[in-house]
C-alpha cells in the first residue's frame, strides 16, 4: 500500500477537496484519506490510481510519495525532525519548504529553514536538482518527494465563444464531482458554446449538448467540428428533453447572465430541468450544476419537489460581492 499526498488549489478548498475524493472513490475504493488546509494524505490500495487521479483532477497542484507525517512539533522537537530528514535527504540536493495557510509566521519559518540547513546540510533555497519536500499545513508536518506537478492547459480550441462562458478549469471541477466514467454518456442541458462538453471529451466522456438557441447550438457544432469531437449538438429545451439511460448531467443553467431563457423564470426552469435530468439518469448517476448562492433555498425545495436528494453542496466565492452554490444530486 503506497502513501501519497495531494496538493490542492486553495481557491475554493471545499470543492477542491470533494472533488478529490469524489476521483479517489471512483479509481481507489480501498483507500483511506486525511485532510488537511490544502493537503490531503491518502493510502492507496491500488498503486496505479494516483496518476489517474493526479492527470484528470482540476484542481490538484501537486502529488508526492510520503516518507513521512506527524503533528507539527514544538520548538523543542525540530532538532529531531531535522535528525529525520538526514537520512530522508539522501539523494537530495536540496529541501524544499512549502507553508499553506500561513500556520508559522515568517520569522519562525526563517528559524526553522536555519536549523533544518545546520543540521542537514542542505540549503532551503531553490536549486535545480532533486528535493525534499517539507509541507506544513493545519498542525501537521509532511516529508515527501514530488511525482507531480499539474500544468494544465485545454487540449482543444473554441472558434465560437461567448465572455460569460464557464472555464475549463471549472467545467472539469463539475465533471469531475459527477463521478462519471471513462467511456460514459454525459448530458448539458444548457451546453452553450460547449465548454462541459469539450472538457467531457478529453477525459473519454461523450457529450450530448443541447441548446434552445440556433445560433448557439450552431456554433456549439463548429466547436465540435473543430477539434474533432463526436459528441452531439442537439437543438432542444433543456427543460423538456428526454434521454435514458445518461450517466451524468453536468451543466451551468442560465440565470441572467447575457443567456436567454425564453421568459421561463429561474424556478420554473430549474424545476423542469431538474425532473427530466432525474428520469434520464442510470440508477447511480448524478446531476451536478451551479446556482447563485441567493437562490439556495429556493433550490433545496426544488431537489425535493421533484424526487431528488442532494448528496452534497459547495461553496464557490467568485468574488465579494458573487457567490455559487455547487449541487451535486442523485435519484432517491
Amino acid at each position: 500500500m503506497s502513501t501519497l499526498y495531494y496538493v490542492l488549489s486553495g481557491e475554493n478548498e471545499d470543492v477542491s477537496e470533494s472533488e478529490l475524493k469524489t476521483l479517489l472513490e471512483l479509481y481507489d475504493s480501498g483507500h483511506s484519506v486525511f485532510c488537511w488546509p490544502m493537503i490531503c494524505v491518502v493510502r492507496h490500495s491500488n498503486e496505479s490510481a494516483w496518476a489517474k487521479v493526479a492527470e484528470r483532477a482540476s484542481n490538484v497542484r501537486e502529488v508526492g510519495q510520503v516518507y513521512d507525517f506527524e503533528p507539527l512539533p514544538g520548538w523543542e522537537d525540530v532538532n529531531l525532525l531535522a535528525g529525520k530528514l538526514r537520512d530522508l535527504a539522501k539523494g537530495s540536493e536540496w529541501i524544499h519548504v512549502t507553508q499553506l495557510h500561513g500556520y508559522l509566521e515568517d520569522e519562525e519559518l526563517k528559524r526553522l529553514e536555519g536549523v533544518l540547513e545546520e543540521k542537514t546540510g542542505l540549503t532551503t533555497r531553490y536549486r535545480r536538482g532533486p528535493s525534499l519536500r517539507l509541507i506544513f499545513s493545519g498542525g501537521v508536518v509532511v516529508v515527501g518527494r514530488a511525482l507531480f506537478r499539474a500544468k494544465r492547459r485545454p487540449v482543444y480550441t473554441k472558434v465560437f465563444d461567448r465572455s460569460f462562458a464557464i472555464t475549463p478549469s471549472l467545467a472539469r471541477t463539475l465533471i469531475n464531482l459527477s463521478a462519471v466514467k471513462e467511456g460514459g454518456v454525459l448530458l448539458d442541458p444548457f451546453a452553450g458554446t460547449g465548454t462541459i462538453i469539450l472538457e467531457a471529451r478529453s477525459i473519454g466522456v461523450i457529450g450530448i449538448g443541447l441548446d434552445i438557441d440556433w445560433s448557439i447550438i450552431n456554433g456549439l457544432a463548429r466547436n465540435l467540428r473543430h477539434n474533432k469531437n463526436p459528441s452531439i449538438p442537439v437543438l432542444s429545451d433543456g427543460t423538456r428533453a428526454s434521454f435514458a439511460n445518461i450517466d451524468a448531467v453536468v451543466t451551468d443553467p442560465p440565470y441572467g447572465r447575457g443567456a436567454s431563457t425564453r421568459g421561463v423564470e429561474l424556478r420554473e426552469l430549474l424545476e423542469n430541468f431538474l425532473s427530466r435530468s432525474l428520469e434520464s439518469l442510470v440508477r447511480w448517476g448524478r446531476v451536478v450544476f451551479m446556482v447563485p448562492a441567493e437562490a439556495e433555498l429556493e433550490v433545496d425545495d426544488i431537489v425535493t419537489r421533484v424526487g431528488g436528494l442532494i448528496k452534497s453542496k459547495h461553496y464557490m466565492y467568485v468574488h465579494s460581492s458573487l457567490a455559487r452554490v455547487i449541487y451535486v444530486v442523485v435519484p432517491v
